[in-house]
């Protein structure tokens, strides 16, 4: 159930007593929530809030309206969740795309967690790379996405999920180890790599960092490209490669001494994987589900 939309941008502008942070908390823009901020007040006729520079303080109009608008919200959100409850013996359908290292290593865990909660849902996960997933939530073929990282893309809503860190790896008997006794962000250029294909998050973030840091991604020596990161996995424990990796997908080789991370000063890759869809709302399981990840 969708509440009125101002009445919720409110609400977070007087918890956040500032704009931009209000925008930051919503993921829209500062002026729509001035915009939105002005309809209500127009509406009710009266000013919310006093403008003091970047800051807010809320007038005694605003206080009685925070007070309600608090409760009126918790009211939405019981009202949406009976609501749901009474139609859960209908069954609801889900088809989510999800990047190659969320759908391994962190998805089936909540897929199996939501069904044992809402048991007649019936949900259809498929692997994409997370340029892939966004054409087809486009063109409607899926419902969510999950996708690494997220583009300006104004047609989808990017919603932060999970924070992420990819590390550069090798196998641990890689004797190209022992020549680094000071490794270096330029030794990159001196490492055969194997990289994920054109369209993976993961590649775009790690092109977006190493340029950063004054290094020409096409000039390093690039020996192998595959589409997956199982297949990156086996391939530089055969091979003394490196590969950029999630950490969250390596953690059993590493415990396993398979695998060993190189720190290289200045190479720090974080990210967030997100939720995406369309604009414009989701309802039934699809909402569910998210909501449920996001708990």
């Amino acid at each position: 159930m969708d509440f009125d939309f101002r009445l919720k941008v409110f609400h977070t502008a007087a918890q956040q007593l500032n704009f931009t942070k209000t925008a930051a908390v919503l993921y829209i823009s500062q002026p729509a929530v001035s915009k939105n901020i002005l309809e209500l007040e127009k509406k009710m006729g009266v000013s919310l809030f006093e403008r003091k520079g970047n800051n807010l303080i809320l007038t005694q109009a605003g206080e009685i309206l925070f007070r309600y608008a608090g409760q009126i919200i918790q009211l939405y959100n019981k009202a949406d969740q009976e609501i749901f409850d009474l139609q859960s013996d209908m069954k609801g359908h889900l088809t989510l795309g999800a990047s190659t290292t969320i759908s391994q290593y962190i998805i089936p865990s909540l897929l199996a967690k939501f069904l044992n909660e809402h048991p007649n849902s019936h949900i259809e996960v498929s692997q994409y790379n997370s340029r892939a997933i966004e054409e087809l939530l486009i063109e409607k073929k899926i419902d969510l996405g999950v996708t690494e990282g997220a583009t300006d893309n104004r047609a989808l809503k990017y919603i932060p999920f999970m924070k992420d860190e990819i590390v550069l790896v090798t196998n641990s008997q890689n004797t190209f180890l022992k020549q680094l006794k000071k490794p270096d962000v330029l030794d990159l250029y001196k490492m055969p790599l194997v990289v994920r294909e054109l369209g993976s998050g993961t590649r775009s973030i790690i092109e977006n960092k190493v340029r950063c840091l004054g290094i020409d991604f096409s000039k390093l020596n690039i020996e192998m490209v595959l589409a997956s990161t199982e297949s990156i996995k086996r391939y530089i424990q055969e091979r003394d490669c490196f590969a950029f990796l999630s950490i969250h997908s390596i953690q059993k080789e590493i415990l396993e001494n398979k695998l060993t991370i190189l720190d290289l000063p200045d190479l720090h890759i974080e990210r967030y994987f997100y939720f995406t869809h369309v604009y414009g709302g989701l309802t039934g399981i699809p909402n569910q589900f998210l909501q449920f990840c996001i708990r």
